[in-house]
């Protein structure tokens, strides 16, 4: 390593290192620590003064408690707390007039101006705000794929049917279906149009972005595709995604030879098989396409059980 970068990473590693003990705070040049008793206290002992100025000591002094102690509400009743007590309570957490720029200012162990660090009382603020939208979110998901109170547990209602869509993990298609199993459930099978139109709507209505494996597969070249119980899958529309095809692809209408045309787009696994498990796609709007089996997808699994809740049987 150059001197010159050596240097620069000791005189970062100093400026950043110094450690305070409890009760204490870093100067602003963080060449010392001062008690939390010597902010505000009418004598310069930073260097630069900044534990003297007006506005920190606007937002630090009160006249209802002695100097470094606050008012704080807990469980409806108020007492004077120590300031840096006052910002570490939990369960309830303390209620009062401190400036929050002020606790912020003591987590981050350097004396500052209250202006000085509003923009990262924003951002925390921000962050936090967007944390509990996503929580919000995140249950709401929660409480439509893998709950329902007339269903059993992981598993919510869509149509007649209870289903799990375990968009929280992902594994590759035959371990898909072991882990349906554990719950008394298999890869769901599309049985008709009304079901695979109930499932369509509830993905985009809960705006899942994720590919889910179904219980489909071409396991035999000769049969072709066929369900989990060994029935055939139907092909074309309205269960496949759109493919797009350089050669022609038939149709089957009839028309005056004069009219044949080439379409090159079909609702169907690729023409010669290169993967052998169906999944639906999130890219093709939650039409069936024909995937490679070890690929990680989230599992939908359809309750087989009988022992729901409320008596009810699918």
């Amino acid at each position: 390593m150059k001197p010159i970068a050596l240097l620069m990473l000791v005189c970062v590693g100093v400026s950043v290192a110094l450690e305070c003990g409890n009760s204490e705070i870093a100067c602003s040049t963080n060449e010392e620590c001062i008690p939390y008793e010597h902010i505000c206290d009418s004598g310069k002992d930073c260097a630069d003064g900044l534990d003297e100025d007006k506005e920190l000591c606007a937002a630090w002094k009160n006249t209802k408690c002695d100097r470094s102690f606050v008012e704080c509400t807990r469980n409806g009743v108020t007492n004077c707390t120590e300031i840096s007590e006052y910002c570490t309570l939990e369960s309830p957490p303390c209620e009062g007039e401190l400036d929050r720029r002020i606790c912020l200012m003591l987590k981050i162990g350097r004396i500052n101006k209250p202006s000085e660090i509003s923009h990262l009382l924003d951002i925390t603020e921000s962050n936090l705000n967007k944390s509990k939208e996503l929580g919000e979110k995140f249950r709401s998901l929660l409480l439509n794929t893998l709950s329902h109170e007339s269903c059993p547990k992981m598993y919510t209602l869509v149509g007649d049917q209870c289903l799990s869509f375990f968009y929280l993990g992902k594994m590759r298609w035959i371990e898909s279906q072991y882990y349906c199993r554990e719950f008394k459930g298999e890869l769901l099978t599309l049985n008709n149009v009304s079901h695979f139109a109930d499932i369509v709507k509830h993905l985009q209505k809960y705006e899942l972005p994720s590919d889910f494996w179904i219980g489909g597969s071409n396991e035999n070249a000769t049969l072709g595709w066929a369900w989990l119980d060994g029935s055939p899958m139907e092909m074309g529309s309205p269960f496949w995604a759109t493919r797009y095809s350089a050669d022609c692809v038939q149709r089957n209408v009839t028309v005056a030879k004069s009219e044949t045309k080439c379409y090159h787009f079909y609702q169907a696994p690729e023409v010669v098989p290169q993967s052998k498990c169906a999944s639906l796609s999130f890219e093709h709007a939650y039409y069936i396409t024909d995937e490679d089996c070890q690929v990680h997808k989230s599992p939908i699994c359809v309750y087989k059980g009988s022992d729901f809740p409320n008596g009810s049987t699918f």
